[in-house]
């Protein structure tokens, strides 16, 4: 009836009905909606898609004004094209300058800058604090080529009250000093610092970060770690390739732990809530002893364990010092890398006596690699390892086999110890992330298949490359 009566009426009658629809319409103003609605809607787009919907009409044109996600990089800003350092501060600037200032969730600038675009870097920082960001990220790679125009992060911005509302930060390529009557950060919950120049009075920050539960350093610039006062809410610490000399941590509460450095003097408080734990020790020397006397005998809880060590064939003492059970410890798994005299076995045997260690232990994982091409032609002896029984161990994984008389007596002990044990793998081939590596079959597996297999036919797996 509606449709008919439309099409009956004159172009012109026709065209004034539609004006009259049209402009009885009620027009969707942005600045109509109440702020927190507004703030929820952009919230769920882009910067990029609220930029695209500020085109639409005259009423959304400067929506992006009220987004509380600000992340300047290259894909947001120049949909994936460089237009230089200038362009990049012009415009992070013309955003920052006409930006609401309403409450910012986070705040993230992704650009190669320098100290000779201190001032702007400053500017942005404090925009951020003053509109009161929960996340904070500077990501400034690539580095400069000079370390010293490396960017000084401004912690003064951070001294007053306004800090109290960053929960996260994190700083890629930044020079950090923080002053000793540093007062900043105290509801700080994540940091995370990356390539960073830090210096000595590192600690002086940390110790205002009362309530810090994440905390990670990496290829950081540092001489030493040391809190003498405990991050009593830490749960989660990682500290990787920051050439330190020195390390001292104390965090009761820390469950996760992340280490990857030399074989430094290093005082650990007892880590009574840890259950996961990842180390690597960066040495050319054997430190199997090191890691299980300094490191994992701070861990008495821990449950899984991932480790990188290197090992010399010829070693024989294990656990000379501090030797102790791992009463908790469930899941292990080593990636060793060995090298020495190929004719030797008591270096990688060594790790028998760590399993009589473990009483709990269920699953363990051992990836070999070589640093040379050590092959040993005799035909091993696979004399048996006396101690413990593993009544626990139920799943064993071995890569990287080679013609090495300890990695057969290692599972012989294995095989013959494990009373509970439902399948044992050897793999002679494997990738780590010391390279790739593909051994030659040998004798050891000929011995698996001549002694072994028989004897253990339900559990055994012997792969062939």
């Amino acid at each position: 009836m509606g449709k008919r009566w439309v099409t009956e009426m004159s172009p012109c009658e026709a065209l004034r009905f539609k004006r009259r629809r049209v402009n009885g319409r009620p027009k969707a103003r942005l600045d109509n909606l109440p702020e927190d609605l507004i703030q929820k809607i952009l919230s769920r787009l882009t910067l990029k898609e609220v930029a695209r919907i500020s085109t639409l009409s005259s009423g959304w044109r400067e929506a992006w004004r009220y987004h509380p996600d600000l992340i300047f990089d290259i894909d947001k800003l120049f949909d994936g094209k460089d237009k230089g350092d200038q362009e990049f501060v012009t415009s992070v600037n013309a955003i920052v300058k006409d930006h609401y200032r309403t409450v910012v969730n986070k705040f993230k600038v992704n650009y190669g800058l320098s100290e000779e675009h201190g001032d702007d870097l400053d500017g942005w920082i404090s925009f951020a604090v003053s509109s009161k960001a929960k996340n904070v990220v500077l990501d400034l790679r690539p580095a400069p080529k000079c370390p010293d125009n490396v960017y000084n992060f401004p912690l003064h911005l951070f001294a007053h009250r306004n800090s109290s509302c960053v929960l996260s930060l994190r700083l890629v390529l930044v020079c950090l000093r923080p002053a000793p009557d540093f007062c900043g950060f105290v509801n700080l919950r994540s940091l995370k610092l990356h390539r960073a120049y830090v210096s000595k009075d590192l600690h002086c920050m940390l110790s205002q970060c009362v309530v810090l539960e994440w905390l990670s350093l990496t290829d950081c610039f540092i001489s030493s770690f040391t809190m003498s006062e405990p991050l009593d809410h830490l749960k989660y610490a990682c500290i990787q390739n920051c050439s330190l000399q020195s390390i001292q941590l104390d965090a009761p509460n820390l469950t996760v732990f992340e280490y990857s450095e030399k074989d430094v003097p290093i005082v650990l408080g007892k880590f009574h809530k840890l259950t996961k734990a990842k180390i690597e020790v960066l040495s050319d020397s054997d430190n199997l002893d090191y890691t299980f006397s300094h490191l994992v005998s701070t861990m008495p809880n821990v449950e899984e364990i991932s480790l990188r060590l290197h090992i010399q064939n010829e070693a024989r003492q294990f656990m000379t010092n501090n030797r102790c059970d791992f009463f908790n410890l469930r899941h292990l798994e080593i990636e060793v890398l060995v090298d020495g005299n190929p004719g030797c076995s008591s270096g990688i045997l060594r790790l028998a006596s760590l399993l009589e260690l473990t009483p709990s232990l269920e699953v363990f994982n051992l990836h070999v690699l070589f640093s040379s091409e050590l092959r040993y032609h005799a035909v091993a002896d696979a004399r048996k390892t006396s101690g413990r029984k593993l009544s626990h161990l139920k799943r064993v994984f071995m890569s990287g086999f080679a013609d090495l008389r300890g990695q057969v007596e290692l599972a012989w002990y294995i095989l013959e110890h494990a009373t509970a044990l439902k399948r044992m793998v050897i793999d002679p081939g494997v990738k780590t992330r010391f390279g790739s590596h593909h051994a030659k079959e040998g004798v050891q597996l000929d011995l698996m298949a001549k002694y072994f297999l028989p004897k253990f036919p339900e559990v055994l797996t012997v792969l062939r490359s």
